[in-house]
């Protein structure tokens, strides 16, 4: 299992490549490269950071820019999608990381059926173009989202990466326990959480359990959703133990990034949890 922060850590005094390099002398394994913004790296940052994260053996995913929306309205902003993703994927490919996370859009009012179709039809562009460019080794990443006006819940992404290439779902476990208004309950959540891994499993194959690529923070919602990501240990929702605890006993593994506030300080300390699970 492999544990970091998304994004630049908190103590790194500088950009993508010193984080790389803190996030290795930490002792963590991961680190998901924001482009939430835009993609905006050069080509020789883009080899050093590639690398230097070779050398130091730390997995790099990246997160495209927050703005993609697989299932717009306007032919004008899915090519804007698409484009974002090609951006994204280009960087992906050229730093070595294996996957790239992307919101897949917004409901706007329509039938899930309608906007997953639309969804698979960009997706399906994206990937053509990914493979003209000779992109074979990047996995689209979309992402389980928090809002109930979000396309993607978990049975969403499911059916996309089942219908999809080169693709896989990315379990935000903040975002699923609030769209479904508090899903994972303290007093039955390994049983929860063993529910969304028995769901990946029986309709992706093992694969999808020991090689999986999360996000993990606690979550303040209302009724309506996320409303923004918190630090472990101020609600407890959902609660971190439980996860980790089936993780380790099931020997599930994968990535999990943390994007809690307070980043590595959260991803060590559920590293450390794991840890402890762990047969002695």
């Amino acid at each position: 299992m492999l544990f970091g922060p998304a994004g630049i850590p908190i103590a790194c005094q500088g950009g993508t490549l010193e984080g790389v390099r803190t996030v290795a002398e930490l002792g963590l394994g991961a680190m998901e490269v924001e482009f939430v913004r835009g993609v905006h790296m050069g080509p020789e940052q883009v080899r050093a950071v590639g690398a230097e994260a070779k050398r130091l053996n730390i997995s790099l995913s990246c997160h495209a820019p927050y703005w993609i929306n697989c299932c717009a309205r306007t032919n004008e902003k899915l090519v804007r999608s698409v484009r974002n993703i090609i951006d994204t994927a280009k960087v992906a490919h050229a730093l070595g990381a294996r996957i790239i996370v992307f919101h897949p859009g917004y409901y706007l009012d329509r039938p899930s059926s309608e906007c997953a179709a639309l969804t698979r039809q960009t997706l399906t562009l994206a990937l053509e173009q990914m493979h003209a460019l000779g992109i074979n080794d990047v996995l689209l990443g979309p992402e389980l989202m928090g809002k109930g006006s979000q396309f993607g819940s978990l049975d969403e992404i499911i059916a996309l990466a089942a219908n999809l290439p080169q693709t896989k779902p990315v379990i935000d476990f903040a975002h699923y326990h609030a769209r479904g208004n508090g899903a994972i309950t303290a007093a039955n959540a390994e049983a929860d959480y063993a529910a969304i891994f028995s769901k990946l499993e029986s309709s992706l194959g093992k694969n999808a359990v020991t090689s999986f690529h999360a996000h993990f923070s606690e979550v303040e919602y209302t009724d309506k959703g996320e409303r923004r990501h918190l630090e472990l240990g101020t609600t407890n929702e959902p609660p971190v133990k439980p996860f980790l605890k089936l993780c380790a006993e099931q020997d599930y593994s994968g990535t999990i990034i943390c994007e809690t506030p307070l980043l590595e300080q959260d991803a060590l300390r559920m590293q450390r949890i794991f840890a402890s699970y762990l047969p002695k």
